[in-house]
């Protein structure tokens, strides 16, 4: 039976953290690589950007690629692709993509982990967006005008609205 991957969680300023899941990441990305069908319902909504973790952001981009072009994408076949990434070695070298496929039972849930990873992506995307509207809103200095302020946020909300949050990975 598989173990349970540990994820600590990344250190936030005043013990807060972003929002994020990387447990459903995994269990997506293992999802994916169990069953390449699954990369192919999730490649229109998601991109690597989306991943709170950047290996597992960098891990989709490489199954996306293989899959986009009728590839196997599976530990075996993404392993030469991993190699010498750093991140990869921390958590074990390549032999973690074969630990990312040890729960099966992620098929079952695949869309719902892509939907968390997706809808976490869009709140730490709107987190970034008000920590910019809190900052330039107490920038009182005489060249500053609120209705400009007021437009470049719904601005930036507009477009967390329309990417879903792409530029949301961790910090």
């Amino acid at each position: 039976m598989a173990q349970p991957i540990p994820f600590p969680a990344p250190d936030a300023p005043e013990g807060l953290q972003l929002p994020q899941n990387v447990e459903a990441e995994a269990a997506l990305l293992g999802a994916m690589m169990i069953d390449n069908r699954v990369a192919e319902d999730v490649l229109q909504k998601l991109r690597p950007e989306h991943f709170f973790e950047p290996l597992h952001g960098r891990i989709y981009d490489m199954i996306s690629m293989l899959v986009g072009d009728n590839r196997l994408a599976t530990p075996v076949t993404l392993r030469p692709l991993f190699v010498n990434d750093a991140a990869m070695k921390e958590l074990g070298g390549p032999a973690y993509l074969a630990q990312l496929t040890g729960n099966p039972a992620s098929l079952i849930g695949a869309r719902a982990f892509a939907d968390q990873v997706y809808d976490l992506a869009v709140l730490r995307a709107l987190v970034t967006v008000g920590r910019d509207l809190v900052d330039s809103a107490l920038d009182t200095s005489e060249d500053i005008n609120p209705a400009k302020q007021i437009e470049q946020a719904e601005l930036k909300l507009y477009e967390v609205a329309e990417t879903g949050g792409e530029d949301s990975g961790a910090k």
